[in-house]
């Protein structure tokens, strides 16, 4: 797999003067937001979220606009989806504030691919990498995207992953070995492994910030559990207890009103960390807002 690093072009003076400036931010404000509407629907209510805060970086679940991805598999409704993300990207990038930026996925000629929109529309994307049953008629990419963008306190390197390549370990960590600060993943997801058996194991053991969005899911436990409550002893009942899973901001333990950027290195060099040591926020509702220490990430 081919890694391929570049920096967004200058949106203004001011992003210029940042764009020189090697700084890692201490902190990213991040949000999770996952409407619950669709179509044009979904994109007002995103829309009426950005002029409302102020978070950096806005993860948004996989294609978060569509409830039923199998639409996507009928050549008549792609064509008219694509449409849809054009007029999406306008929308957005038109509320979007300097240094403010939106990560989804989105049909863009033909392809499923996981965007970063600023307020100069789609400057960073990322094809899908490995094969995703819900999206089989996709071109697949060879090359993982790394991308250093410009915040008012100084660049960040980011990856992307839709589709279910975040669930490779492979292809997470060669964005992890690439030095990114912050892994964004507008996902759907499938099962409850894919947030608490894989993704949190990756933050922990490669020590980077990841900010996962989906579509919150119930899933049925493999076991069912005995009702105690039940009176009748000669019909004794089962539940069936249903989990709800969802994405997740995920940061690592780090005071870094303690650390200077030149203690970056010393951070992330510590010993391996568990699961049960990062700070994870986990997706609740539309809105979800964390902060990740950026500066710990990724030495």
């Amino acid at each position: 797999m081919q890694v391929v690093t570049s920096q967004l072009s200058s949106f203004s003076e001011k992003s210029a003067q940042f764009s020189k400036n090697n700084q890692v931010p201490a902190t990213v404000n991040m949000a999770l937001f996952a409407t619950y509407k669709s179509n044009e629907e979904a994109i007002d209510d995103v829309c009426h979220y950005i002029i409302n805060n102020l978070s950096d970086i806005i993860q948004l679940p996989e294609l978060f606009f569509i409830d039923d991805k199998t639409i996507t598999n009928n050549a008549q409704q792609l064509m008219q989806l694509n449409e849809l993300c054009k007029q999406l990207i306008t929308r957005i990038s038109a509320e979007l504030r300097p240094f403010q930026y939106v990560c989804t996925s989105l049909v863009i000629d033909g392809k499923h691919q996981a965007v970063l929109i600023s307020e100069c529309g789609v400057v960073a994307t990322q094809q899908q990498i490995q094969f995703c049953p819900r999206y089989p008629w996709t071109t697949l990419a060879d090359e993982l995207n790394i991308v250093e963008i410009p915040l008012e306190q100084g660049i960040i390197k980011v990856a992307m992953l839709t589709g279910d390549d975040a669930s490779s370990t492979a292809i997470v960590d060669t964005a992890a070995f690439s030095h990114i600060h912050l892994l964004l993943v507008p996902f759907d997801i499938q099962t409850p492994g894919e947030v608490e058996n894989h993704l949190l194991s990756r933050a922990a053991e490669r020590k980077i910030c990841i900010a996962a969005a989906s579509r919150e899911k119930s899933f049925s436990n493999e076991s069912p559990v005995d009702d105690s409550s039940n009176l009748n002893r000669h019909k004794n009942k089962q539940k069936i207890k249903q989990r709800k899973s969802t994405g997740f901001i995920a940061d690592l333990p780090v005071n870094v009103g303690l650390f200077t950027q030149n203690d970056a290195q010393e951070i992330t060099s510590a010993s391996q960390l568990s699961v049960s040591q990062l700070i994870v926020k986990h997706q609740q509702g539309k809105i979800t807002k964390a902060l990740v220490h950026s500066i710990a990430a990724a030495s």
